[in-house]
């Protein structure tokens, strides 16, 4: 949901940082999907299916965030490859590697 309402917000210029950081615990980690958010968006080949903030439905874009977000916690960068190199650039996946790396430090410091 988190990702779905920042991605919403740099869509319509609107400031979900607040809702953001009460959702992840933190105004860093709140910053850091935001980042993530525009990062994915310019390197995806085509525009990144995402659901309604109310939808309960997952897209395949998102199930692949999931697992993008799982490798990167893990620091399973080959895997993170390996799952993403046929859609993205070698230079595109290090950006967003990088920046699913920082979300992840920046939300589990606020778990800690």
């Amino acid at each position: 949901i988190a990702f779905r309402l920042a991605v919403v917000a740099s869509k319509n210029e609107y400031d979900f940082k607040e809702r953001l950081a009460d959702r992840l615990g933190g105004e860093r980690a709140a910053t850091r999907i935001l980042i993530l958010a525009e990062t994915i968006g310019a390197a995806w080949p085509e525009r990144f299916q995402i659901g309604r903030p109310c939808c309960s439905l997952t897209t395949p874009e998102e199930i692949w965030l999931i697992a993008s977000i799982r490798l990167a916690a893990g620091g399973n960068r080959p895997a993170f490859d390996s799952l993403s190199c046929e859609m993205i650039g070698e230079s595109e996946r290090e950006r967003i590697y990088t920046d699913l790396c920082g979300f992840v430090a920046a939300y589990m410091g606020t778990r800690g």
